[in-house]
């Protein structure tokens, strides 16, 4: 049996046009059944740095808690801040949720060297590069939740900074509570 066969391989990349300016994530993740899960988004006024920390966090959540995951990154800054204890002086807020994340799965963190020919680092990339300039997979939508499952007054809303369904009870609620949606909804 091979040593990886029960993980999950996620490949993690960010990509920003400029810097700072328009930027984008890509993830590619091998499920230990065969399968492969593509995601990508979009970060408006954002830096490398945090689109590579975002496509981290995005990877993980992607995958269940309690699974084994190689997270492989071209990006030394989140590789040697994950597994190096590289000092956190900036991006604190995604750094949380990188830790959170984490904290639920087994997660070993490898770097791999950019545009040398890794397959799954190079598609990574590339939905980065796409999410950057605002070409956004299609989603596959998940299960209703049942009307009977929500509480007085609560409704299913559409995040209209990433397209993920959340529970909500406001008037007027337009975002999910992604701390990325969050810093969108609060202008920053």
């Amino acid at each position: 049996m091979p040593a990886h066969e029960d993980r999950y391989l996620a490949y993690a990349d960010g990509a920003c046009h400029g810097n700072p300016g328009t930027g984008g994530w890509g993830v590619v993740i091998a499920a230990p059944d065969g399968s492969r899960i593509e995601l990508n988004g979009h970060g408006g006024h954002t830096t490398n740095n945090q689109m590579e920390i975002t496509a981290a966090i995005e990877a993980l959540r992607a995958i269940p808690p309690g699974a084994r995951v190689i997270l492989r990154s071209d990006s030394q800054y989140v590789i040697n801040t994950m597994s190096r204890g590289w000092k956190r002086n900036a991006n604190l807020d995604l750094w949380r949720d990188l830790d959170a994340e984490a904290a639920m799965r087994k997660v070993t963190f490898e770097w791999v060297r950019g545009h040398a020919g890794d397959q799954l680092n190079e598609r990574a990339d590339t939905l980065a590069t796409m999410g950057a300039k605002g070409h956004l997979l299609e989603r596959k939508p998940e299960a209703a939740m049942p009307a009977s499952m929500l509480l007085p007054g609560e409704t299913m809303l559409k995040c209209v900074a990433c397209g993920g369904e959340f529970i909500g009870s406001r008037a007027g609620e337009k975002f999910c509570n992604h701390a990325r949606c969050q810093r969108r909804a609060r202008g920053a």
